[in-house]
């Protein structure tokens, strides 16, 4: 442990509570406090989503859905994949908050909420005003509103509750995609059904600016409306918003996680398994004395995405057609593969060359 008994963490959004509960399971005996400018449970009213349950089992006892048939639709093609050995897997952020927290506080984890200001030097936490020396102190905040980023993924979701049989809780629909604009290059709607009455209907775009709750809200209305025969209640409702390309910043902390540290992947905004990954890599470093550089996803896969993005940018209304011909040609474990950021280099050329090329290169070149 090399002397180690005090942790400092700046940010306890999904990273600074992840890093803390890998902590806690590696030394009860560690004093580790947490710090954060929002007030408790800032969970983001939205899901988590990615391919695989095996990050379930790893975290604390939670409700999780999961589809083994996901489905990519566009104007010419209908796509159904079966993924039942790698299932689409989703966990709600008040659940995962809830029960994370919990599992903190009973174990002796101090969380400082509402804090106005908090800065890092070295091993020092200064919050609002008054210093603080730990052994070791961890970075895992960031703020949106100094990001500076490629895109954003920007989306609003209802949960709705129908009198009728209107889903299909075996199949996940992840895009059904919308026709492009300049305000919205990539446009789509998703839907994850948990049981034939309830799902989450959501709609979702690449965007280069936050579009407000209410664009996206009443896109899912409408394809309410439009789709289901029965009458259905709103039960809730879901927003977010995920920089996509993200210019990381510095950090005076030699311990960084979570979206300031490449968490979030360019091309998707999964970041879920990432920020899991990086914990469990900080809480090893910690255990044995040492820094750590963050190392989300492969730098040629980082690259890639990042060409995607600004081939959007250039030529925002081809959009749903660079990404509509990628979903409905790409090999299915490959796509796969590369939507879960596993893929291989070779797995990454056939998705990326299922592109159409002279779109891309006239999007790239602003033709």
């Amino acid at each position: 442990m090399h002397g180690i008994k005090t942790i400092g963490i700046r940010g306890a959004g999904l990273a600074g509570i992840s890093v803390a509960c890998e902590l806690l399971k590696a030394n009860p005996q560690l004093s580790i406090s947490l710090f954060d400018k929002r007030p408790r449970l800032p969970h983001p009213q939205r899901t988590f989503c990615f391919f695989g349950p095996e990050a379930v089992h790893e975290l604390p006892p939670l409700r999780s859905y999961s589809w083994k048939t996901v489905m990519f639709r566009g104007p010419t093609f209908e796509r159904r994949i079966d993924v039942s050995a790698s299932p689409y897997t989703m966990i709600r952020g008040h659940d995962f908050f809830e029960h994370t927290l919990e599992i903190l506080e009973l174990g002796g984890v101090s969380c400082r909420w509402g804090c106005e200001r908090v800065e890092i030097k070295g091993n020092t936490l200064r919050v609002d005003g008054k210093d603080t020396t730990y052994d070791r102190v961890i970075d895992a905040a960031f703020d949106p509103a100094a990001a500076a980023s490629m895109m954003w993924q920007s989306f609003a979701g209802v949960w709705v509750q129908t009198n009728t049989s209107s889903f299909d809780p075996t199949t996940a629909t992840l895009m059904d995609l919308q026709e492009s604009s300049t305000e919205a290059p990539v446009s789509f709607l998703y839907l994850l059904p948990t049981t034939p009455h309830t799902a989450l209907i959501e709609h979702t775009t690449f965007s280069p600016t936050v579009l407000p709750k209410e664009y996206h809200t009443e896109r899912c209305i409408n394809w309410l409306n439009t789709n289901l025969a029965g009458r259905f209640e709103l039960q809730d409702v879901e927003r977010g918003a995920i920089p996509m390309g993200l210019k990381l910043t510095t950090t005076s902390s030699e311990l960084t996680l979570g979206t300031n540290a490449g968490a979030i992947r360019p091309a998707t905004g999964y970041a879920f398994l990432a920020s899991q990954a990086q914990a469990r890599s900080v809480c090893d470093a910690v255990l044995k004395g040492r820094t750590y550089t963050a190392k989300a996803h492969p730098g040629w896969l980082d690259a890639g995405d990042r060409v995607f993005l600004r081939a959007l940018l250039k030529s925002p209304r081809s959009g749903g057609v660079l990404l509509g011909e990628l979903l409905e040609r790409a090999p299915s474990e490959a796509l796969i593969a590369f939507l879960a950021g596993r893929a291989s280099p070779l797995q990454a050329l056939s998705v990326w060359f299922s592109a159409p090329k002279i779109v891309m290169l006239k999007a790239l070149c602003g033709v």
